[in-house]
């Protein structure tokens, strides 16, 4: 009977001290992850278009890449989620909406840009349409 009760009081204690749903470290770093490599596929997108390396070949996987990530971004951010050793700020969720509307902007800049490539267009417009879009959040919403 003891023991019983002595789990019941641990299992109490560790519920009280765990952090709410959807905020736990692996949530945070999961998040921190998907967004460098949404960082990284931008900035060799335009490592290749600014003439730094002669990838060119690269730019579908890297567009697509971005395409694919943007559609991963919305579910990084679920109320309650804000704090941690994060750069997100409190304003995602005081402003759900615009924040929202902010990632619906890089979905679509994101598509548009694998689209481009795609059809061999001129890329560099498309890519400073995403690079907007991705500023467009940065600016109101991550710490820098």
């Amino acid at each position: 009977m003891r023991s019983h009760r002595s789990l019941l009081l641990g299992a109490a204690a560790l519920a009280l001290l765990a952090p709410p749903l959807g905020a736990s470290e692996g949530d945070v770093e999961y998040r921190k992850h998907t967004m460098e490599a949404v960082g990284g596929h931008t900035q060799a997108l335009f490592d290749i278009l600014g003439g730094k390396v002669d990838h060119t070949g690269h730019l579908a996987a890297h567009a697509d890449a971005l395409k694919a990530l943007s559609g991963v971004v919305p579910a990084l951010f679920p109320e309650g989620s804000g704090g941690g050793d994060s750069d997100a700020l409190p304003a995602i969720w005081e402003d759900a909406e615009d924040f929202a509307e902010r990632l619906g902007d890089f979905e679509t800049a994101a598509a548009n840009l694998s689209d481009v490539v795609a059809a061999g267009g001129e890329v560099m417009p498309a890519a400073m349409q995403l690079g907007q879009s991705c500023k467009g959040c940065h600016d109101s919403y991550r710490a820098e």
